[in-house]
């Protein structure tokens, strides 16, 4: 691609996000009527929407115990020859068009091919944010591999894939990012993006497989910032490149539906802002005195609600950072794949 197109699809990229701010209502920021119903009372019906994107897709995903799993995708075609492609994991709630369909238009019009994936539907699943042990991150993640695999053999360039997610999804791109987490995969991303995640699972010694882009906001109260500086450190630490920014006025969901600008308080939201898990160079995960494997993470997480915990969170989508995170992502990936 000749640098005058790479210029053109970048500009396009920017006027996608700046499409946002022109959308948002004057005071886009949080209204602050707190309610403590929960989340789904309050959301738009067509929040759960499928992305929108050129192509349906069904991957099999490889789990454990020879079991496969077909996990529904859509393909975003770049603009262009692609400089690089990316997998976007789905956040909490399942895969959304506000949120994973945004993010797939923006990037597919930057250059990059996009394949969003949906843990959740296949598995029955409509959302973790109130009960963490409906869905593995070890499922998730596999499903981020299987996404990989797909792309190199549709002939994507193998060191020109990232993975990119949300809340959760930010998580598993966390977890992805270090080869101490799911050790069988060898092949690693090249980018990994993380908007939101909690930065719970702190590696003893990390080991760094990707170069991160890591975003956290100052209001969110579901996974908290606090943890993710020391997670930074210790990664730069260890070998690897990782940069974070911290947004003002941002909560977990910060990137979800236009229309959800209202602060929405739901008592039912489980928290981690004050969990911190040592995870030992083997993998295992060690809380309460206790070490746990891949396998279990439901055990996990019954163990993490007994010592760190939480419940209650307010959330609300906030257009401007929404906006600018998104020009930031697409400066990331220029970054290392425009080479």
């Amino acid at each position: 691609m000749t640098d005058m197109a790479r210029s053109s699809n970048h500009l396009v990229a920017r006027f996608v996000a700046a499409l946002l701010l022109a959308l948002a209502p004057l005071g886009a920021g949080a209204q602050f009527g707190i309610q403590s119903n929960p989340l789904s009372y309050f959301v738009p019906d067509d929040i759960n929407m499928p992305p929108k994107g050129d192509k349906l897709l069904t991957l099999m995903s490889p789990q454990p115990g020879a079991l496969v799993v077909p996990v529904p995708a859509v393909y975003f075609r770049p603009i262009g020859a692609p400089r690089g492609a990316v997998v976007i994991v789905n956040a909490p709630t399942g895969w959304t068009n506000a949120r994973e369909g945004h993010f797939g238009r923006a990037l597919s019009s930057a250059g990059y091919a996009v394949i969003a994936i949906d843990s959740n539907g296949p598995r029955g699943v409509n959302s973790t944010l109130i009960d963490n042990t409906r869905l593995s991150f070890y499922a998730q993640l596999r499903d981020a591999f299987a996404a990989r695999s797909y792309l190199v053999a549709q002939g994507h360039v193998a060191d020109r894939i990232a993975i990119m997610g949300s809340g959760r999804g930010g998580t598993i791109a966390l977890m992805a990012a270090d080869r101490t987490f799911l050790q069988d995969e060898t092949q690693r991303f090249t980018l990994a993006v993380a908007l939101t995640p909690a930065c719970m699972f702190h590696p003893r010694s990390p080991k760094p497989g990707s170069d991160v882009f890591l975003v956290a906001g100052d209001k969110d109260d579901i996974a908290g910032a606090r943890a993710c500086p020391d997670l930074v450190r210790d990664y730069a630490a260890a070998g690897g490149s990782a940069k974070m920014r911290i947004y003002p006025g941002v909560s977990s969901g910060f990137d979800g539906n236009p229309v959800m600008t209202r602060r929405v308080r739901d008592s039912f939201t489980e928290t981690f802002v004050e969990c911190r898990i040592p995870v030992e160079p083997d993998g295992r995960f060690v809380v309460g005195g206790r070490s746990f494997p891949d396998a279990e993470s439901a055990g996990l997480i019954a163990e993490m609600r007994k010592t760190c915990m939480g419940k209650g969170a307010s959330t609300w989508t906030n257009l401007t950072q929404k906006a600018s995170v998104t020009l930031e992502v697409i400066d990331f990936l220029d970054s290392s794949f425009r080479k």
